[in-house]
């Protein structure tokens, strides 16, 4: 081919693996979108999608401009490259407003160095990777192969070999902006997702003349540290879930305790409203916790709906053997309520009072009802009660003067009791004690505050002309006289027997037979002494 024909160039859709490397999908992206956190999930697309939808038609837009300006150059200087990936293709940055309100969720990274800033220096060393045939066609060794990766119409290989070297430069101040990218924090999984793409496509045989193994081994390493970061990310996610899993689920646990607690142990109250935040309380633990996966939510969600319908069915049942068991009780009070009012007018009174206290204990040992219920059959019965005592107490009011007469000739009679002397003529105490008692019981009851002490009294002279009788009836007794004197001949002869016991004891030196001779001798002796005196109080 001479170098007047113009070599076959690309077409579009080729260029395309060659505008990659010189103008990256992420770095081209505004730093300042491509770092902001990521929003809510609403049915809106994303705001990056839209980002890089417009920058791929920038970018288009620039890439014909470009074109068209080095087509009208070609009629007025040497042949040169067609169009190859420009460095300098940058899309336009958001609006202000575009970025209204949105904070970066980690600072901002400087765009890829204009091809301007690059050192020659850098260029020629990227260049001498590359080549072009005396055809035009432009190739790069790349590790162990050559590659072609275009063609150019320039006679300069050095300025033919440019763009591509610039473009390799490019595609290193990528991979710098890449690791600056994965060096600042708070990352989000898409984030770093949309990364791994851009590495991806930027590094599948890039169309640029360089040290391409360097850039791939450097690429690699990337990759292996966004995808560790992901790992990271992946474990916290996990851990979150579950953690919310496990607050969840003893939730759950909670409110199927509280179902399986026996309905007679449970406060009713409490728990209606237990079941009543059920719902709302789930709903904050689904807004504020991560998602749970949903065979496991729903799982939970169906155990919570049983435990609201076995709620359910419990406190209906509960409440309708409760209303049976407060309509048994209300008949039971009511046959009570029906007896305490027969007897609230009578005057029989001392029955009267143990027959209400008889239904005060029956009262008590009845089963509960409504409180309501309760309380306007417990008043019912209470005035009945009422009714009665207060007719007693007027009486008692009534008879407390009576009582307290009579209290003192009681007090005369017990002071005339009281100088009996059984001692001195028991015949005539036990008459006139007999004239005590007779008067004693015409003389009618006296106040209950008086009746204990005064009894007590009475009582107690009756005892000493009793205990007088009975040891006169003891003293005269002929069976016990006899006995009196049997027993003293017995021990008189037991002590004449002991007595020869000792002597001979004495006689015989034998210390331990006197010890034991004297012994019985003495304890007969004070035997004696002891029946003479019963003898002598016989008389």
């Amino acid at each position: 081919m001479s170098e007047s024909e113009t070599p076959v160039t690309p077409e579009p859709s080729e260029q395309a693996e060659s505008v990659e490397p010189t103008a990256p999908a992420d770095p081209t992206e505004p730093p300042a979108q491509s770092e902001q956190p990521e929003p809510e999930q609403t049915d809106q697309p994303h705001p990056a999608q839209q980002d890089e939808g417009q920058q791929d038609d920038t970018a288009q837009q620039d890439e014909g401009q470009d074109e068209k300006q080095e087509g009208e150059q070609e009629k007025a200087s040497a042949p040169t490259p067609r169009p190859v990936p420009r460095p300098t293709a940058r899309p336009g940055v958001p609006s202000p407003a575009a970025l209204a309100g949105k904070k970066p969720s980690a600072p901002l990274l400087p765009a890829v160095p204009p091809p301007a800033e690059y050192d020659e220096a850098a260029i020629a060393e990227a260049r001498a990777f590359g080549s072009v045939a005396e055809d035009g066609t432009v190739t790069v060794q790349d590790g162990t192969q050559v590659r072609q990766i275009g063609t150019t119409t320039e006679t300069d290989h050095a300025k033919a070999l440019d763009p591509f070297a610039r473009a390799y430069l490019d595609l290193a101040a990528f991979l710098d902006l890449t690791e600056k990218k994965l060096a600042a924090p708070e990352h989000t999984q898409n984030d770093l997702n949309r990364l791994l793409e851009n590495l991806r496509k930027n590094m599948k045989e890039p169309q640029v003349v360089g040290d391409i193994p360097a850039l791939r081994a450097r690429a690699h390493d990337l990759r292996e540290n966004a995808k560790s970061k992901i790992q990271a990310l992946e474990a916290e996610r996990m851990a979150a879930r579950d953690e919310a899993t496990a607050r969840r689920t003893a939730f759950v646990e909670s409110i199927e305790q509280l179902v399986a607690t026996e309905p007679s142990q449970l406060s009713w109250k409490s728990a209606g409203e237990t079941m009543r935040q059920m719902v709302p309380t789930w709903k904050k633990m689904q807004s504020e916790d991560v998602s749970l996966d949903r065979p496991t939510e729903e799982a939970l969600w169906k155990r919570l709906s049983t435990a609201r319908a076995s709620f359910d069915r419990m406190r209906k049942q509960f409440f309708s053997q409760l209303d049976e068991k407060h309509g048994e009780a209300a008949q039971v009070k009511e046959k009570l309520i029906a007896e305490a009012e027969s007897m609230k007018d009578s005057t029989d009174w001392g029955p009267t009072v143990r027959a209400y206290k008889d239904l005060m204990d029956r009262w008590r040992s009845a089963p509960r009802g409504s409180r309501k219920k309760d309380d306007a059959q417990w008043a019912r019965f209470k005035a009945a009660q009422d009714h009665f005592f207060a007719a007693r107490n007027e009486d008692l009011k009534a008879t407390d003067g009576e009582q307290k007469e009579n209290l003192k000739v009681k007090e005369a009679l017990l002071a005339e009791a009281q100088s009996i002397d059984p001692a001195k003529d028991l015949d005539g105490a036990k008459e006139k004690l007999r004239s005590i008692q007779d008067r004693w019981e015409e003389a009618g009851k006296v106040p209950r505050s008086d009746m204990h002490r005064i009894e007590d009294r009475l009582r107690a002279v009756e005892r000493s002309v009793r205990k007088a009788e009975e040891d006169e009836w003891r003293r005269t007794d002929p069976r016990t006289k006899a006995r009196v004197e049997g027993a003293s001949s017995q021990l008189h002869a037991a002590i004449s027997s002991y007595q020869d016991a000792l002597d001979k004891a004495r006689a015989g030196g034998d210390p331990k037979k006197i010890a034991e001779a004297e012994s019985a001798l003495e304890a007969r002796k004070e035997w004696l002494a002891v029946i003479e005196r019963s003898a002598r109080d016989l008389g």
